[in-house]
């Protein structure tokens, strides 16, 4: 075929297409917005602004104006449709990305069982109702019995990608319930499907093909197979190696687009909607920890503020209410697929050993068809299966339903408490400042000093117990010196590197048998800086680094390299020669701050992985209270407070930091004392010999070159008689 002879988008369709877009993203947001000041889903408003836009409300009250912003052309019309029909698609793969697949393999018997008896119990009575209709409202009444099949499908049939934003709208992704809701519903849509596929195989050919099917059965089998044997290595080691070595903005965010595409057309091909394969391979890049969360949270904004919405107004475009010769058959066939998917999904809940309101909100979450019936009813409308008021019909089913499944399921989720398990899900992203879950990748940069091996003590358990990678660089910049640059402390500069060999093979020591997991890299630069900046760059989660040789903030290439880094780093000073084998008592002192919190957090992980137990050590300044700020003599020594006080203390912070403890894993103890010089008495503490690893958390508060974290952390560190572990977040 000569491409050169298709004729190009005139113009008008280009202007005609943009208009639609302007207006639908409009009023879908304009709408939505009400809707979520009214206390409901977005989703409303969106399917309101396309009935509103569509032939109920502007084409019978202005049809000139309907007709020149929605023209009855198959080409115009087209053209909106694959945008509304991109943002599904990408909708299905956002729902993978929310959802843990841990959690829905572990509530699977009541999902399966309420999704065997959600699509049984509704396509029985779809099926009788289907037998006993008129036969003035069948297409064709030599076709009775596909018709009835297909009037049963529509009525079992769920819509996963309304479902999928009920639940974000509602913020029940991660909730219990909601993984139920959308394991059944990803259950109902793939056997929807594939019921559908045999039906218009029937209704095409004039009769049953079992090859069809069994074909369309073992693709989809193959399908998964290849995702997760195939597909899920391939792409897990490819976004890897475009996160290390391609800079390219925005990359690794193509490269989740392009297979995301290809799934779905794969599905497509099968003969199973494309968006069972989005979804399917959300699930997969859930899994993966080497997805930034950052291009995640670029795909979440631009699916529902962008491309769901226009998909969402498509649906409601579709619907002419004015079809309708009555009302009488409409409630009919509403109330049995209501009542049907509703007491269906109770009864499998039940069964799958669910409350009665859990069971009952199941119902209510998957009464939603959506999309999916309005598809099934174009199907059924093309075929020749069904005139032009059971279409209306059947359409406004899914949309009624749809209206109906998030203000029935908001009314009841106030009947189920949240588990302390869901508190822990639920518990804001931004909470967690430091790193990601999953394997994660750490970088030490070293010359051979004592710090460096204090932090490859700090970092070999937790690659050990993530399935990580620990990375040793070293950056030779001996040879790069001239004669006349003798002034720039050559002492120093023929110490580095010095015995490097013995300390890397402490450091693959303390991997015990993973020391497979230790990459070491040399390399020679004139800029030892620009050198571990660089490395650094390449797809690291955290960086260790062994503190300055005399002072935390002294002017140094320490200071220098943490100033400049991206990631969170941490600042590791030795007290001894030879760091133990683990930490055994860490202590992790508390102010109130998003810092030490993020200090907390790294101490959680490290004590999870060595088995260590953590302090949570909380000073109150008694001068500050006392005498406003001057540290008065008689209050600068460390004391119990009052019990009450104490205790009341106590329990809001481990209120504070339980949730982030018990997402390691730990449990830590709480003390608090009150003193008038609060940095003395932690660093009384750490000299007392109890506490081995004392973890500061700070800010770095560069207000010139040297690095500069405020004289208290300062001083802290340079006193401390135990190893001390900085932790500098990155909140940007």
């Amino acid at each position: 075929m000569d491409t050169a002879t298709l004729p190009p988008i005139s113009p008008k369709d280009l202007e005609i297409l943009l208009l639609q877009i302007a207006g639908l993203l409009f009023l879908c947001r304009l709408l939505a917005e009400v809707m979520r000041r009214l206390g409901q889903p977005a989703v409303i408003g969106e399917l309101l602004a396309g009935i509103i836009l569509g032939p109920t409300i502007l084409g019978h009250y202005a049809p000139n104006l309907f007709l020149a912003v929605f023209p009855h052309e198959a080409r115009q019309f087209h053209l909106l449709e694959v945008i509304s029909n991109l943002g599904l698609i990408l909708l299905l793969l956002l729902t993978g990305l929310e959802t843990d697949v841990r959690v829905m393999r572990r509530l699977g018997r009541p999902a399966f069982m309420a999704s065997a008896f959600g699509v049984i119990i509704p396509f029985a009575s779809g099926l009788v109702l289907g037998l006993l209709l008129p036969a003035r409202y069948l297409a064709d009444p030599g076709q009775r019995a596909v018709f009835a099949a297909f009037i049963a499908t529509a009525m079992a049939i769920s819509a996963l990608p309304v479902i999928a934003k009920i639940l974000i709208d509602l913020n029940l992704m991660k909730r219990n319930l909601g993984v139920v809701i959308l394991s059944a519903g990803v259950v109902d849509d793939t056997v929807g499907w594939l019921v559908l596929s045999v039906i218009a195989g029937i209704a095409t050919a004039g009769g049953f093909s079992f090859s069809s099917l069994a074909f369309t059965c073992g693709a989809l089998a193959a399908f998964l197979v290849v995702m997760r044997w195939v597909v899920y290595p391939v792409f897990s080691r490819t976004i890897s190696y475009v996160n290390r070595n391609v800079p390219l903005v925005g990359a690794d965010l193509s490269l989740i687009l392009v297979f995301t595409l290809l799934c779905a057309a794969a599905t497509d091909a099968i003969g199973v909607h494309a968006v069972f394969g989005a979804f399917v391979f959300g699930l997969l890049v859930r899994q993966l920890p080497r997805v930034k969360a950052s291009t995640l949270s670029t795909i979440e904004i631009f699916v529902l503020s962008a491309l769901s919405p226009i998909f969402f107004a498509f649906v409601g475009l579709k619907v002419n209410l004015w079809t309708l010769s009555g009302w009488k058959l409409p409630l009919l066939v509403l109330g049995i697929a209501v009542g049907g998917k509703i007491v269906g999904c109770y009864v499998g809940g039940r069964l799958g050993k669910l409350a009665r309101w859990e069971a009952l909100a199941l119902g209510f979450g998957m009464n939603a068809r959506g999309a999916m019936g309005l598809i099934v009813a174009l199907i059924g409308l093309s075929l020749g299966l069904l005139t032009q008021e059971m279409y209306a019909i059947i359409v406004l089913v899914a949309v009624i339903t749809s209206f109906m499944a998030p203000l029935l399921l908001r009314a009841v989720m106030s009947k189920l408490p949240v588990t302390e398990e869901e508190r822990r899900r639920l518990e804001p992203a931004d909470r967690t400042l430091l790193l990601p879950t999953g394997a994660l990748r750490i970088l030490i940069p070293t010359a051979g000093g004592a710090n460096a091996s204090a932090a490859f003590a700090l970092a070999a358990p937790i690659v050990r117990a993530h399935d990580g990678t620990l990375t040793a660089l070293y950056v030779d910049s001996s040879r790069t010196h001239r004669w006349w640059m003798w002034w720039r402390n050559p002492a120093r500069a023929s110490l580095a590197g010095r015995n490097l060999d013995t300390h890397l093979a402490d450091a693959a020591e303390r991997l015990g048998d993973q020391q497979k997991r230790l990459v070491v890299r040399r390399m020679r630069s004139v800029s030892p800086t620009d050198a571990i900046l660089d490395e650094a760059a390449r797809d690291y989660d955290l960086v260790l680094i062994g503190a300055a040789p005399r002072h935390l903030v002294s002017r140094s290439a320490v200071g220098d390299v943490v100033s400049r880094l991206r990631v969170p780093v941490v600042i590791v000073r030795g007290s001894e020669l030879q760091a133990p084998p683990r930490f055994q008592r860490v202590i992790v002192p508390l102010d109130g701050s998003v810092f030490a919190r993020a200090a907390a957090e790294f101490a959680f992980l490290y004590a999870a992985a060595a088995g260590s137990q953590v302090t949570l050590f909380h000073v109150i300044n008694e001068a500050r209270v006392t005498t406003g700020a001057l540290a008065a003599p008689e209050l600068r020594a460390s004391h119990a407070i009052a019990e009450f006080e104490a205790e009341s203390l106590e329990n809001r912070i481990r209120s504070d930091f339980d949730a982030l403890a018990a997402t390691a894993g730990v449990v830590p103890r709480v003390r608090v004392l009150a003193s008038g010089d609060p940095a003395a008495t932690i660093i009384e503490q750490s000299h007392i010999g109890y506490f081995d690893l004392l973890v500061l958390g700070a800010e770095n508060k560069l207000l010139a070159q040297p690095l500069f974290f405020g004289q208290g952390t300062a001083s802290i560190v340079e006193r401390a008689g135990c190893t001390t572990a900085v932790v500098v977040p990155r909140l940007a």
